[in-house]
């Protein structure tokens, strides 16, 4: 039987339920306890295709990114061997759809290029409280989309609907498109306005200097943890005592001046700003 392993991403905005359907589709449980991703987390998942005549077990290696859209860097760097994407909209909001071409795949295209992708509507058992449906999320696809004329469905992460089907199409057109080897379209810009900027360049620094996205994230998390700083709501003092802790660890892998100079540079930025504490 051959054999290929490919890297996925789920993309969409905070609390669309990325996580819950990952934990879905590769364990089979469902919590409804919200989980805000810090960083990247990858999971694997083994499954077999019919692919060009012949069978094919595909290793899905599914990456998990933070969505809130101040993240841009680290979001760009989990994308850079990403084979394709599944793209998740809460059904309860609409503008998580409005996301996807306003922001999620302009960001794929520039940085990765064109790949298959896989539409969702997310949270379908809250049937009451729907704002649009499978139409919509199609017409997005359509635009978007030639690797397959099937692309979007309505999921719930609680029920387990229609989660298989689209990470089993995806795999199945990643086996039949193997060999793709997509480039970035444009050139991304990332300005910093905010502390969750700041964040996100120290996340990428930390994770160039640290052998990449995956291994680095972890210690973010920690540390982010111990100062007390919410990614999504970032405090001043938090802040402080972060970058105090990212540069701690820092030393320990450059020499003194450039530990110096990262921390300078960091605290320039925050002070910089209009913030409360």
């Amino acid at each position: 039987m051959k054999e290929i392993k490919k890297n996925i991403i789920l993309l969409g905005d905070g609390a669309v339920g990325k996580t819950s359907l990952i934990r879905r589709f590769v364990l089979d449980q469902f919590n409804d306890n919200y989980i805000s991703t810090i960083g990247t987390k990858v999971t694997k998942k083994e499954i077999e295709v019919d692919s060009l005549g012949s069978r094919v077990r595909v290793t899905l290696m599914i990456w998990d990114v933070i969505g809130q859209k101040d993240y841009g860097l680290t979001q760009s760097l989990s994308m850079r061997k990403i084979a394709g994407a599944i793209l998740v909209s809460d059904l309860t909001r609409k503008e998580t759809l409005a996301s996807f071409q306003e922001y999620w795949i302009p960001k794929i295209k520039a940085s990765r290029g064109s790949i298959p992708m896989i539409f969702l509507g997310n949270k379908a058992d809250l049937e009451s409280e729907r704002q649009f449906g499978l139409d919509e999320i199609s017409e997005v696809a359509k635009q978007e989309q030639t690797f397959t004329s099937t692309q979007s469905f309505l999921t719930s992460a609680k029920t387990g609907d229609h989660i298989d089907t689209a990470f089993e199409l995806l795999a199945q057109v990643l086996a039949d498109n193997r060999d793709l080897e997509p480039s970035p379209e444009g050139q991304e810009t990332h300005e910093v306005k905010n502390l969750a900027n700041i964040i996100d360049q120290m996340i990428a620094d930390f994770s160039d200097l640290y052998g990449g996205i995956v291994p680095a994230t972890p210690i973010v998390k920690h540390q982010m943890e111990l100062s007390g700083l919410d990614p999504k709501e970032p405090s001043k003092v938090a802040m402080e005592t972060f970058i105090d802790r990212i540069a701690e660890i820092e030393g320990r892998l450059l020499k003194p001046h450039d530990v110096s100079e990262r921390k300078a540079r960091r605290i320039q930025l925050m002070n910089s700003m209009d913030l409360n504490p």
